[in-house]
């Protein structure tokens, strides 16, 4: 698999109350602003715009691998203003949040060197027995995608959680503009008639897929 870092990405997911998102956007920003100033790892929030319920927000970040995240995570739980600024936002949550640690097993040659402003994913479910074959169509798909207009595409997966493998497609704008400029329905139609969409049909759920756009709010 061509053009694939050695990490993991680390994820939580939070879904605010309706009445709580502004309030919620701020608290997220100020966390991860707390986060990057100390710990040695650089930390993301972004905003759910599209396709997640309302007051969907997330923060992540990016490791070497999993053990030594785990280090980190010792550290900010000692850290009491962090678990300060924590605690304020509980009465915030619809739900409890999730975590997410995720591999990188594809990736075009132009991935940038941080997040971009806006990101369109596309997670869907493979049984156990589809996973060899799902790695190599994701970087068949980073590479078919990356080649239509330029977009830097990445595929993700782990194989925790409910209902066999996750992966997801991960593809970056820096701008809606540039989203739509790329993505305009002819495109689209092009990448349904692909034969690797075909393909997908075999290896993934179709009930699990979500396409969700998100954009960098710290």
């Amino acid at each position: 698999m061509k053009d694939v870092v050695a990490m993991k990405i680390f994820q939580r997911m939070i879904q605010l109350k309706p009445e709580c998102v502004f309030d919620g956007l701020g608290k997220t920003a100020e966390i991860v602003g707390h986060l990057n100033s100390n710990t040695d790892l650089t930390w993301y929030g972004c905003q759910g715009m599209m396709g997640m319920p309302l007051g969907t927000v997330a923060v992540s970040t990016r490791v070497d691998n999993w053990s030594s995240f785990v280090e980190v995570q010792t550290e900010i739980l000692a850290d009491q203003a962090y678990l300060e600024m924590v605690g304020s936002t509980a009465g915030m949550m619809a739900s409890p949040a999730q975590d997410n640690i995720m591999t990188p097993i594809a990736g075009s040659a132009n991935m940038p060197a941080e997040p971009m402003d806006f990101l369109f994913s596309n997670v869907a479910k493979a049984a156990y027995s589809n996973i060899p074959q799902a790695m190599d169509w994701s970087q068949r798909f980073c590479d078919m995608a990356n080649g239509l207009a330029g977009t830097p595409t990445a595929g993700l997966m782990t194989s925790l959680g409910e209902g066999g493998a996750t992966f997801a497609l991960l593809m970056y704008y820096e701008s809606i503009a540039q989203y739509e400029e790329r993505q305009p329905p002819e495109v689209f139609a092009i990448e349904a008639l692909n034969s690797l969409q075909t393909e997908s049909e075999s290896l993934f759920e179709a009930s699990s897929n979500l396409q969700t756009m998100a954009r960098r709010i710290a």
